[in-house]
This record gives C-alpha cells, sequence and structure tokens, in this order.
C-alpha cells in the first residue's frame, strides 16, 4: 500500500512523492514487510534507469536488469519510459529508506527512448528448466547462487536472499539439482540474455547414491 502526492513545487519544475502506507502492520518475516518490499522495488526501477543512461552498451545493460522482473513489470517499464520519452521530459528520481539510505537517478528523455526501444523490441519467453551442476560459490547480499554446470559454465541462479547462506552451507562443491524459472529475451540484434530464478534444489541422485 502506497500513496502518492504533490511535493514542493520550484520555479519550472513539478514533484511528486511516493510513500509507503504510515498505518502500523503485524509483525512481519525478515525482508517481507510492505516496507522492505517497496524498498527493494523502487531500487529496481533505480536500477533500469541508471542502466539506461550508461551509454555504450546500454540497451543490453537496460535487459539484464530488468528481465529478473518478468514479463508484466517488462510491460510497465515499456509503457513508463515511452511517456517518458514522448514528452521530451528530463527526470531526477530521489528515494530514502531506514532499508537503503538514500539515493538518486536522472533519466533523460534519450535514455528513455533507449529504455523504451531495448524493452520493446525484446522477444521475452518464459519456461521452467531442470539444471544439473555444482554449487561453487554466491552471495547473500545480492541474493544468488552459483552454479557449474557441465557444457554451459557457470550459471547465476536468483535465490531469496535469506536462504542463500543455508544453501551455500549445505551444497557448495556439491553436485545439485536444480529447478529454475528461465527467463530468456531475445533483441532484434540477435542478442540472449537469460535470467533464472531458483524454485527448488537438492542433491543430485548420482552423489546421493554414492
Amino acid at each position: 500500500m502506497t500513496k502518492l502526492f504533490s511535493g514542493q513545487v520550484f520555479a519550472s519544475s513539478y514533484g511528486m512523492v511516493l510513500a509507503g502506507a504510515a498505518e502500523q502492520e503485524p509483525a512481519q518475516l525478515p525482508g517481507t514487510g510492505g516496507d522492505a518490499l517497496l524498498d527493494r522495488a523502487i531500487n529496481r526501477l533505480f536500477d533500469v534507469a541508471d542502466q539506461a543512461s550508461s551509454g555504450v552498451g546500454a540497451e543490453d545493460a537496460v535487459l539484464d536488469a530488468a528481465l529478473p522482473l518478468g514479463r508484466r513489470v517488462i510491460s510497465h517499464l515499456t509503457e513508463l519510459s515511452e511517456v517518458l520519452a514522448s514528452t521530451g521530459t528530463d527526470v531526477t528520481l530521489s528515494w530514502e529508506s531506514t532499508t537503503s539510505g538514500r539515493r538518486t537517478s536522472s533519466m533523460s528523455a534519450e535514455s528513455a527512448d533507449r529504455c523504451r526501444k531495448a524493452l520493446r523490441a525484446a522477444d521475452v519467453e518464459d519456461a521452467n528448466d531442470r539444471l544439473i551442476g555444482t554449487v561453487v560459490g554466491g552471495s547473500k547480499l545480492r541474493g544468488f547462487i552459483e552454479l557449474d554446470v557441465e557444457g554451459t559454465g557457470v550459471i547465476t541462479v536468483r535465490a531469496p536472499k535469506d536462504d542463500v547462506t543455508g544453501l551455500l552451507a549445505a551444497y557448495t562443491e556439491r553436485q545439485v539439482t536444480a529447478d529454475v524459472r528461465v527467463l530468456t529475451a531475445r533483441t532484434a540484434a540477435g542478442r540472449v540474455h537469460r535470467s533464472y530464478l531458483l524454485l527448488d534444489l537438492s542433491l543430485h541422485e548420482d552423489e546421493m547414491e554414492d
């Protein structure tokens, strides 16, 4: 639940403020409360905006940032960037929270158009897959584990941050079976971007038999 209202008005500019609900909420599991979810969502929006302004290779960077968010979010981001691009407006975004501190990002009409083109041109596919590989690393801070899959190499698989430490403790350097959700984006230039989300992880049967 959020609220949107007018902010301070300066000469030749207009401000809008997005804030989390002020009502007290019941206790939540770590990382799942309304404030934490809103903060994560806003920071992901900032990630896409930053990549759109990153210069050479920005379109590929936009896809890499947006793809893990899924089809529906990509559609909304396409619409938002189209509005900004069509109006020729430069936008400065700032966000402050107790979770991640203060962050500022700027998006010009040119970078918004670059973002729109990258997202609109991408052909996005969604499927489930099963990977067999060895857990070789990961990051709780960034929320992923790394699987070394024979014939493919090391694949980064997103996982809930609170689960990463336990997964690494149980499976590092062991062969596992990973059920994943795979989002694939193909660009008009023929480049392929993939994002993997962990659904389930278990020891591979061959290792269990050994």
